[in-house]
């Protein structure tokens, strides 16, 4: 294999890895478990951990299934294949969306969930001011 057939493989693997890391970020912000998307998208729990971590492919039509289920156009994870940017970092802010995010779908009585919107949007507003 020449260098340019090294150097496009590494971009291939590059943009698949994205792909990967964008499916498992998004599903962790929208307090989905691996189990919820699997099951809406038709696949066992431990293939969805393969497409999280990259070790298998996406066909197109499975990428349109969990853009769906996670509520984006599929060309959300394609965004930035042509320049590369692999490896999303999560600020320490990002993390605590996720885990507030994970948390707050975990209330299942909706008055609660009304209360802690209510306290967060009183905070929010009082940073503002």
């Amino acid at each position: 294999m020449n260098r340019k057939d090294n150097n496009t493989e590494n971009h291939l693997e590059t943009i698949d890895h994205s792909i990967a890391q964008k499916i498992y970020h998004l599903r962790l912000a929208k307090g989905m478990s691996r189990q919820q998307l699997a099951e809406k998208i038709g696949v066992s729990r431990q293939q969805l951990r393969k497409y999280e971590k990259g070790g298998n492919k996406l066909t197109v039509s499975r990428m349109a299934l969990i853009a769906q289920a996670l509520g984006e156009a599929v060309d959300y994870f394609v965004e930035d294949a042509n320049y590369g940017n692999a490896n999303p970092t999560l600020t320490q802010h990002q993390r605590m969306c996720i885990e507030v995010s994970r948390n707050f779908m975990k209330i299942s009585n909706p008055i609660h969930q009304n209360a802690v919107n209510a306290l967060v949007k009183s905070l929010a507003a009082e940073t503002k001011s």
